[in-house]
């Protein structure tokens, strides 16, 4: 088809004629989008993005000039309900929706989010409510959406919405979420259960007093945690976060030491300590203090506390072989319902019987409610579900389902729970903030849900878990001849090792003696002192964020590193991407050239064209000003 005809006027801006096949095949056989065709083109011509036409220009060439078809590939009618039976099946096999959508594109289904969006609730599927599992038609308490026209257009911002019935309907929700889960307690109850929590308490320091519980350093039901510097009855009972504190770990030191340990026990079968044959355990703790340099250090047999760290060591080494061998046993809810045969809406609906069953009896916890108590409230939670009772009745019962229904009554629980705290009908005592002498709990070590997520989540801790040991290595091959021949004669003695990197201050605080602030290189010379470099910042024609971020900004580099410039560059802006800076140069005539800084080498070579005032233009994507 032909190029339509242009208007007379004044001649175009841009020559296009010759950019027709690599745009197609960019937009149609690549598919790439239209910011990526852009930066195709700034690389390819070696030019900033704001020379390059706008956004706008170029889906006006490739869409109503030139006519391409759309990079996106739309289901047909035919295939709509192809792909609808295959997101059924799936979700019936209580599959997440996101491994859902990574499923479909391994399948060959080009369906992007607004399109998956459509045809999920085409098929009438929910995620979990607000509250209690409610299901379609029982939604009480829940806020509602604007509401608009059967006969109004698509689009979104052509709807149109009545306020007056918004209001009334916001009204109506706030109304049914004050009302309590459950009638209040009667006198008579009320005092038996406040007399409950006082045996509850009373027994419990009195097993703290005769040692026969271990300390609670995290809230446990209604009881609070006990006293800060409560001591251990035994060393194997030292806190996580007290063994990061002997050990001067922070949660990202301590994650990189698990994960070391993790493969350290892979690599020499360790499943638990006392499977171990004699002296494996040792020596694998040993090769841990060797292939980790802050391990190394703190452990040296000069320092402080070598008796108090050593306990601290062994707990986490404990710990670490404790998590390997769980690791296969946890279960989600999604394994649940597929153990027991139930799709998504049946165990809300399952869920839901135990939670009606909950506010019924006023329940408050396990523990106050005493576990007689609580075994008669699942009876009658398992005669409400035939697949419940029938899993319940087998002979021998079959663990994994026990598992199952062990994990939908938790999670049961956990939301009862929640709504109650929502509420203000249950007050929480696990106040465990400032509990501890060590940073806290690593909650960011924590694997996501999704399998595709997880598989990330593993290879990327396997790339890290070899990163450490190639780059702690690199110091030590460095040192002097002399030093070197001592390491490899010694290399089982973690003394000979920090002496062969260098010398040790000993007059450091032990919280700072990291293996870095004191083993030094003695083949080295200090570091010349580094003049950090000011310099200015614009925001690049291209940039894509979030908020309003300025235009001009003032920016310092530690050093003349591009790892120190994208810092700066990208200070005004959380989690943003830098693409592209050009250092600019003024001319003496008022005009501006611009220089491409990609490297460290054409970095220096700019500053020293750019003199005292150093300009930078930065295209700056995917953050939040």
């Amino acid at each position: 088809m032909e190029d339509p005809p242009r208007k007379p006027g004044r001649p175009p801006k841009y020559d296009w004629d010759d950019k027709r096949d690599i745009c197609y095949q960019l937009y149609v056989v690549e598919k790439k989008s239209v910011p990526q065709i852009i930066d195709h083109f700034a690389k390819l011509f070696d030019v900033p993005v704001s020379e390059l036409p706008s956004h706008k220009s170029f889906f006006r060439q490739i869409g109503q000039i030139w006519r391409m078809p759309a990079r996106v590939k739309r289901l047909t009618p035919e295939e709509q309900p192809v792909v609808m039976a295959r997101i059924k099946e799936l979700w019936e096999q209580n599959v997440l929706q996101r491994d859902i959508k990574q499923t479909l594109a391994e399948e060959g289904w080009e369906v992007n989010g607004y399109e998956f969006n459509k045809l999920w609730r085409k098929l009438g599927l929910r995620l979990r409510y607000a509250e209690g599992y409610q299901l379609p038609g029982d939604r009480t308490g829940q806020k509602k959406k604007r509401k608009r026209p059967a006969n109004a257009p698509d689009d979104p911002s052509q709807a149109v919405v009545s306020d007056e019935q918004f209001d009334a309907e916001m009204q109506a929700a706030a109304a049914g979420v004050l009302e309590p889960l459950a009638a209040p307690m009667g006198p008579e109850e009320a005092f038996m259960r406040q007399q409950r929590l006082l045996e509850l308490q009373l027994e419990s320091d009195e097993r703290l007093q005769a040692r026969k519980r271990r300390r609670r350093i995290r809230g446990f039901g209604h009881l609070p945690p006990d006293a800060p510097g409560t001591e251990p009855r035994y060393n194997s009972e030292t806190s996580l976060d007290e063994c990061k504190a002997f050990l001067h770990l922070d949660n990202d030191l301590y994650q990189q030491m698990r994960q070391e340990y993790e493969v350290i026990c892979r690599d020499m079968d360790i499943i638990r300590k006392s499977q171990c044959a004699e002296g494996v355990w040792e020596a694998s703790k040993q090769r841990l203090m060797l292939s980790n340099m802050h391990l190394a250090g703190v452990m040296h047999p000069l320092q402080p506390d070598q008796e108090r760290k050593a306990v601290a060591l062994e707990n986490v080494c404990a710990d670490v072989t404790k998590r390997m061998r769980f690791q296969g046993r946890t279960i989600t809810i999604a394994e649940a319902n597929n153990v027991l045969g139930l799709n998504p809406t049946e165990s809300k609906v399952v869920r839901r019987s135990l939670y009606e069953i909950f506010a019924e009896d006023n329940f408050e916890s396990r523990l106050v409610s005493g576990e007689e108590h609580f075994q008669a409230l699942r009876q009658r939670w398992y005669a409400t579900n035939d697949r419940l009772s029938q899993a319940v009745s087998e002979t021998p019962q079959n663990e994994r389902k026990m598992r199952g229904i062990d994990m939908l009554c938790r999670d049961a629980m956990k939301r009862f729970r929640e709504d109650k705290n929502k509420r203000g009908e249950r007050t929480s005592v696990q106040k465990n903030a400032a509990y501890g002498p060590g940073p806290g709990p690593a909650w960011n070590g924590t694997l996501p849900r999704s399998k595709v997520a997880v598989n990330k989540a593993r290879s990327a801790a396997a790339q890290e878990t070899d990163a450490p040991s190639s780059a702690q290595k690199k110091p030590r091959a460095r040192t002097t001849p002399q030093a070197t021949i001592s390491q490899t004669q010694h290399s089982g003695s973690i003394a000979t090792l920090a002496q062969a990197a260098g010398a040790i201050n000993f007059d450091l605080d032990p919280a700072l003696s990291t293996a870095t602030s004191f083993v030094t290189s003695t083949a080295e010379p200090a570091a010349p002192h580094v003049q950090p470099v000011t310099a200015y910042f614009r925001l690049g024609a291209g940039s894509e964020l979030i908020g309003s971020h300025p235009k001009m900004w003032l920016g310092r580099l530690a050093s003349a590193t591009i790892p120190e410039l994208h810092k700066a560059a990208k200070s005004k802006a959380g989690a943003a991407k830098v693409g592209r800076i050009h250092g600019m140069v003024k001319n003496a005539d008022g005009t501006e050239d611009s220089w491409l800084v990609e490297n460290a080498d054409e970095l220096a070579a700019y500053l020293e064209e750019a003199g005292e005032k150093p300009s930078f233009s930065v295209v700056i994507a995917g953050g939040y000003a």
